[in-house]
């Protein structure tokens, strides 16, 4: 029970579950699948936000891709995820899935506001240089906090100092995310490169470590912070939340300042 409770603290993961009365397949947005003994409705009940849209299947609405109708009356919709799994939209459930649908649109189109008792700044812009369930994690939580910020992620960095030279400067990033776990030397060029330009350097840029690495080299090449972070979902997406809360709503508004 402890392990589906700690599953279900992510559900930004999630793509969809399809299953029965006994037990449910759970698709991850990775690729990944999981059998799990509990029924669908022990999932629909825990996961408000997402769509029933047949007795066998519910979904996640943000990897939706596409949404077709019934082609004709007493015939079903359809879904098309953004893996090409195309799933059934009951015909009895049409009309409440679209309200659903929309709905949740909606609702994603609004910006979030910005935390009370911290002063409001304009939209903020972050760019991640992270991949898989590290991108999906740190949108999660800097969403849930209620951070007025665009996300924009790249896989590799090592362009990343000419690709923002060509913008204009308000449209820099408030913070850099580099997520050196994965490939430090990529995230190693990337922060050399971006420190060592006049119109660059005091963009804040995290450098994002495993528990045992080295924390000396990325302050050598000018890392603002160097954050060492756990691989379990849950403590990393506690330090993401922390780390963000802190350069996105406190020491953004100090910077502007000075």
């Amino acid at each position: 029970m402890q392990f589906l409770s700690d599953l279900l603290e992510h559900p930004s993961l999630f793509a969809y579950f399809s299953g029965a009365n006994n037990y449910t397949w759970l698709q991850f947005r990775n690729g990944d699948r999981r059998l799990l003994a509990k029924p669908l409705t022990y999932f629909e009940e825990r996961l408000p936000s997402f769509i029933r849209v047949h007795k066998t299947v519910l979904i996640n609405p943000v990897f939706i891709a596409t949404v077709l109708p019934p082609p004709r009356p007493k015939m079903p919709g359809l879904v098309r995820m953004q893996d090409g799994a195309e799933l059934p939209v009951s015909r009895r459930r049409w009309t409440e899935v679209g309200q659903q649908l929309l709905n949740q649109a909606g609702h994603t189109a609004t910006l979030p506001v910005a935390t009370p008792g911290i002063r409001a700044v304009a939209t903020l812009r972050m760019l991640v240089v992270m991949t898989g369930n590290a991108l999906l994690l740190t949108r999660e939580r800097v969403e849930r906090f209620g951070a007025h910020c665009q996300i924009q992620s790249v896989e590799l960095g090592g362009a990343l100092a000419t690709d923002l030279l060509q913008r204009p400067v308000h449209k820099n990033p408030s913070l850099i995310l580099l997520d050196a776990r994965t490939n430090r030397a990529d995230r190693s060029l990337t922060l050399r490169s971006l420190k060592s330009h006049p119109k660059l350097q005091n963009i804040p840029v995290i450098w994002l470590a495993s528990p045992d690495d080295d924390p000396d080299q990325p302050y050598t090449l000018g890392a603002n912070s160097v954050v060492q972070i756990p691989d379990d979902p849950k403590l990393f997406g506690q330090a993401i939340e922390q780390l963000c809360r802190y350069w996105l709503l406190v020491a953004q508004p100090m910077l502007a300042i000075g």
